[in-house]
């Protein structure tokens, strides 16, 4: 894939083959750091979850070091390629961050993992779109015939919450989490399950993700295409290798899509 890959906007598409495009009826959005401004959202309540852990483990204060040992460089506010915490499930984070305080056993206490779960569940004033008009960006795809949905390493509860906390959950006919018996990512099995449900055919989807395992996915089921956004966990030159393309923020999909109509 060549470098004038890394834009958005209209001079990103002029190279773009619409017969390409032509053959896709549906796109599969990763949640966060897709459609939700991964930093905004996730660093404090990751924050919170470690020193919650660390704290309960007997080491209270020792949260940053649990954030360093996940793939956070707090130097830059940026994210290790592919760490636990760039895109993991909670369940693999919590059991992650349990091994580092080698406390496992805490995995077993009922109440301490309600409590960290319950952390995730985010309030409306939680979400942080990655573009303003979200409803309206989704609603112009629809436009274009194509079925929309999301598949996520959060829970399939949370994700469902958080879209109907930003106004849009009706603009998605398939949502599925870590947790909703499809597989986790890079596997294929989310991917396949949003054909089934669909009855789209795998290379008729887009997979769009902001981590290089939503983009092994979309790779590893035969998505027609596959699509790397930067506002989440992942820098350009880590997705470059698996995306056809790689945007600023999904906004420059919609782009690609009103040009083939022109």
């Amino acid at each position: 894939m060549s470098n004038d890959s890394l834009s958005n906007g209209k001079n990103s598409q002029a190279a773009y083959p619409a017969t390409q495009i032509d053959t896709i009826k549906g796109i599969l959005f990763d949640k966060d750091g897709t459609l939700i401004d991964f930093n905004q959202t996730w660093l404090p309540l990751y924050r919170h979850a470690a020193e919650l852990l660390a704290s309960r483990a007997g080491k209270p204060g020792h949260g940053e070091k649990l954030m360093a040992a996940g793939g956070y460089v707090a130097a830059d506010e940026s994210w290790l390629p592919d760490s636990v915490l760039a895109s993991g499930s909670n369940d693999q984070i919590l059991s992650f961050w349990l091994d580092e305080l080698g406390s496992p056993q805490l995995a077993n206490d009922s109440g301490l993992c309600k409590e960290y779960t319950d952390i995730f569940q985010l309030k409306a004033n939680g979400y942080r779109s990655v573009i303003a008009d979200l409803d309206g960006f989704l609603a112009h795809l629809q436009a274009h015939g194509l079925t929309l949905g999301v598949a996520t390493m959060d829970d399939e509860a949370n994700a469902i919450s958080t879209l109907e906390g930003m106004a849009c959950r009706q603009r998605f006919d398939f949502v599925c989490g870590a947790d909703s018996g499809f597989g986790v990512k890079p596997e294929p099995g989310m991917i396949g399950a949003f054909a089934q449900s669909t009855g789209l055919a795998t290379n008729a989807i887009m997979m769009v993700g902001d981590s290089p395992r939503d983009l092994r996915m979309g790779r590893n089921a035969g998505a027609g295409m596959t699509v790397g956004v930067l506002t989440g966990a992942t820098r350009a030159e880590h997705l470059m290798p698996l995306a056809d393309r790689v945007y600023d923020d999904i906004s420059g999909i919609l782009e690609m899509f009103d040009c083939q109509s022109d």
